[in-house]
């Protein structure tokens, strides 16, 4: 019955479900969910800690770091779990070359370059008034 069930499954052009990965698989599997929480969780605490230093400042927020503030609270919780989702599910589909890459890509971009940017766009404002000093003197 269980090889009915995924035959009918492979048949509706649905990717082939298989068996759940290796030990070590499943490993790097939670600790890559562990690391979205905590990093996803560390940057929705820091934002807040952000904005209120942002009004002392006196320079203009460029508009990354307001849409960023505006934003952070659904977005962060939408991409961790995104990003949760999909890790959990690598670990039940057989993705084919083309869709592992794909599935590869998000992965780094919703892990490493998405959470360097928010850093990076957080201190914008930092920049502008450094850059502002500068001119001063």
């Amino acid at each position: 019955m269980h090889t009915q069930s995924i035959s009918a499954l492979e048949g509706n052009g649905l990717p082939p479900v298989t068996r759940p990965k290796s030990r070590v698989s499943w490993a790097f599997a939670v600790i890559s969910c562990l690391y979205y929480f905590l990093a996803y969780g560390t940057l929705a605490r820091a934002v807040p800690i952000f904005g209120k230093l942002f009004p002392g400042l006196g320079v203009p927020l460029p508009l990354l770091t307001r849409l960023l503030m505006a934003s952070y609270s659904w977005l962060f919780p939408v991409l961790c779990i995104g990003a949760v989702i999909l890790t959990i599910a690598r670990q039940f589909v057989q993705l084919g070359k083309l869709q592992l890459r794909i599935v590869n890509l998000m992965h780094v971009v919703i892990g490493i370059i998405f959470p360097s940017l928010v850093i990076i766009v957080l201190y914008l404002p930092l920049f502008d008034l450094i850059r502002k000093l500068s001119l001063a003197h």
